[in-house]
């Protein structure tokens, strides 16, 4: 397929590629130097401060789709393990500045290609993220938040938006969209294995009130405490639909996508996610709206299998989690499944343990900014790092509460980013949304692109409704990297479908 003018290569002519060689021995040679004489002098902080160098030199001289698959590996299969076997969560520092440096070669290939960068093609797709970085560092900035606190949230608002960039801008081949999306496939599979593995070994030996939270797979999180399963879990929805999507038009074998089910289901029955199992109705039946007029049929039986597996894997629950708990039968007033859902949507104001609902937390919000009438807070939020919490220090919002309150994105942005920053986050995904949908519906768009833009659709969608339940919109880097890559990929076919009809007009 012959790419349209405005995608950004790396393929330069001979004699540029002469200069970079000569360019990069030259700093190789220069940083040697440093390196020995700083060595010499053992000062730490420059020696990190060289280490960072070293890596955007890296980043600078190899090839794009590389890092994006470094990324990809670590976020989904290494920084998890990492965490929950060695506690070695520093770990996913690293993966976030390498997704940092990744804006060196954007600014390089933009700086170096023949149009200006004025005359890309600059959508509300690429204006909101940019209000949303202007937003949360405005916060911050009239709120003199404390330098910790943002260093600390800087990792979750700013540097995953390079792989956006990467994607819109064509920065890697469009096969590796596709590549991408399987390679997600193979690691739902693998979720399997590491939940059995958990549940058998380290949840029904495990005497917390709820020991299933030790099941999550290969996602972040604390094997003698909880962990990432909620973004686990949202993962499997997407890879459901993903492969379903696929197998009916013919771009993935039965076997791999009966595979993928069985490995999906069959993970989020150990790990014990409702409010997630609860989402794979409301997931079929997004993807299936527009299906309901051409073949009734099909959609009337695929929602009531949704249904029925919906009420099958909640009800598994109570045999497989609850009434194999002892401490959560004789401790909990919350007994079945339908309890730990009323008690997850009432609010309950006065309590002040771990388990408060998410419900609650946004009550306390709205009391402590909207009744008291701050209105610099509600709408600007009080700067990014407030509701945070580290080993090393807690934001100044989140020491004014003996628990958790950053469990939701919503609750997160509102206090940090106020509504401003809410609603322009939640604009990035609704505009990502239409734009993937209406980018599915091109036939310049290759099949399978077309499968994958419109599943980008529904799962930006669900993103959206999950914004109050979740925070892995922020917290997490593998749920980062898949909402990074679902609104890239809308809009770099958007680009190409409008840079594919201006050829066409101008022939």
């Amino acid at each position: 397929m012959k790419l349209p003018v405005f995608v950004l290569t790396q393929n330069n002519k001979l004699e540029s590629h002469t200069l970079s060689i000569v360019f990069i021995l030259i700093a190789a040679l220069f940083l040697s130097i440093t390196s020995g004489i700083l060595a010499a002098y053992g000062d730490l902080y420059l020696l990190v401060m060289l280490l960072g160098i070293y890596g955007a030199l890296f980043v600078l001289i190899v090839p794009s789709v590389w890092i994006v698959w470094l990324i990809f590996w670590s976020a989904f299969l290494i920084i998890g393990p990492s965490a929950y076997f060695i506690r070695f969560t520093q770990i996913q520092w690293l993966t976030v500045l390498i997704s940092a440096a990744l804006f060196l070669p954007v600014i390089f290939n933009l700086l170096s290609s023949r149009k200006n960068i004025l005359s890309a093609q600059f959508s509300v797709n690429l204006f909101l993220p940019a209000a949303f970085i202007f937003l949360a560092i405005l916060s911050s900035i009239i709120n003199q938040s404390q330098l910790g606190d943002f260093v600390n949230a800087s990792r979750h608002y700013f540097f995953m938006w390079s792989l956006l960039l990467v994607f819109a801008f064509g920065l890697v081949q469009a096969d590796t969209f596709t590549k991408l999306w399987k390679a997600l496939l193979i690691v739902a599979i693998l979720q399997l294995p590491m939940a059995l593995y958990q549940y058998f070994y380290v949840a029904r030996q495990d005497a917390r009130m709820s020991p299933w939270d030790a099941v999550i797979g290969t996602f972040q999180g604390n094997i003698d405490g909880g962990g990432d399963g909620a973004s686990m879990s949202m993962m499997l929805l997407i890879t459901i639909i993903t492969s379903i999507a696929l197998w009916r038009e013919r771009q993935l074998k039965l076997n791999w996508m009966i595979l993928v089910l069985i490995s999906g289901i069959g993970t989020m029955v150990l790990a014990e996610t409702k409010t997630m199992v609860m989402l794979l109705p409301v997931l079929m039946g997004i993807y299936y709206r527009k299906e309901f007029t051409k073949k009734p049929l099909e959609t009337i039986t695929v929602m009531i299998g949704a249904f029925l597996l919906m009420s099958t894997i909640l009800t598994a629950y109570e045999s497989v989690h609850y009434e194999t708990s002892a401490t959560f039968k004789s401790n909990s007033q919350i007994n079945s499944v339908y309890d730990s859902i009323i008690n997850a949507i009432t609010p309950n104001p006065g309590e002040d343990s771990a388990h408060v609902s998410r419900v609650t937390l946004l009550v306390n919000w709205w009391n402590s900014n909207v009744v008291h009438g701050e209105v610099h807070s509600t709408v600007f939020g009080h700067g990014i790092g407030a509701v945070h919490s580290s080993k090393i220090q807690r934001g100044k919002i989140a020491r004014l509460y003996e628990y958790k309150i950053a469990k939701t994105t919503s609750v997160i942005l509102l206090w940090e980013t106020g509504i401003l920053g809410h609603l322009v986050f939640f604009l990035i995904l609704l505009f990502g949304a239409k734009t993937s949908a209406d980018t599915a519906k091109s036939e310049h768009v290759p099949a399978t692109h077309r499968v994958l833009l419109r599943v980008g659709s529904v799962n930006l969608v669900m993103f959206l409704i999950t914004l109050p339940y979740a925070s892995f919109h922020l917290f997490s880097i593998p749920i980062q990297f898949l909402i990074m890559l679902m609104l890239g990929q809308a809009l770099y076919w958007s680009n190409f479908i409008k840079s594919a009809k201006y050829l066409s007009v101008h022939k």
